[in-house]
């Protein structure tokens, strides 16, 4: 049986936001039925990339959140090899 999936990692401001970091989502979608969460980190929207779903820059919390999303996009096609 096939599954379709899907990861995509997002900036999700309050409704009150006026500036500063945010926190980073994810919303994973299983044959069509998406399930959203926290990722436990912050981002300033400046330093977003949303075509990509990662954080851009070189420091420490840029290189973490983004390895960790490209990981997570790993285990999830290969839970065989990990």
């Amino acid at each position: 049986m096939k599954t379709n999936f899907s990861l995509l990692f997002y900036l999700k401001k309050p409704k009150n936001y006026l500036k500063g970091a945010v926190p980073v989502y994810l919303k994973i979608t299983v044959d069509g039925k998406p399930v959203e969460m926290s990722t436990s980190r912050k981002c300033e929207p400046e330093f977003w990339n949303t075509k990509a779903g990662h954080m851009i820059g070189t420091k420490e919390d840029a290189k973490t959140l983004n390895f960790l999303a490209g990981r997570g996009q790993y285990i999830l096609v290969c839970p065989l090899y990990v």
